[in-house]
């Protein structure tokens, strides 16, 4: 539960600085790059941080957390699930 905190506290941060999450590039698994696009600008996310995509577990978990509270509709199953070069948009969760 607390990856869950984590990740909706770091929404709101996020959101405050760069307004709403409109995609989300899961470009690499090895090293870890996702690149988080806002309607003010991109985040690159840093590989060492704890979200991931593609397995079950606290990462995706927390980013699951994260993208809910951006006011996504999306199942934890689809970032369990995602591939590498996998592009989400608000439309297509």
């Amino acid at each position: 539960m607390a990856y869950e905190a984590q990740g909706r506290q770091i929404a709101a941060q996020l959101a405050a600085e760069y307004g709403s999450l409109n995609e989300v590039r899961l470009e690499s698994r090895s090293p870890w790059r996702i690149v988080l696009s806002f309607s003010r600008g991109d985040w690159t996310v840093p590989s060492s941080f704890i979200f991931k995509f593609g397995y079950s577990g606290s990462g995706p978990d927390c980013f699951h957390a994260f993208l809910q509270a951006s006011g996504w509709r999306i199942s934890k199953d689809r970032i369990e699930n995602a591939t590498e070069g996998e592009v989400l948009r608000r439309d297509n969760c």
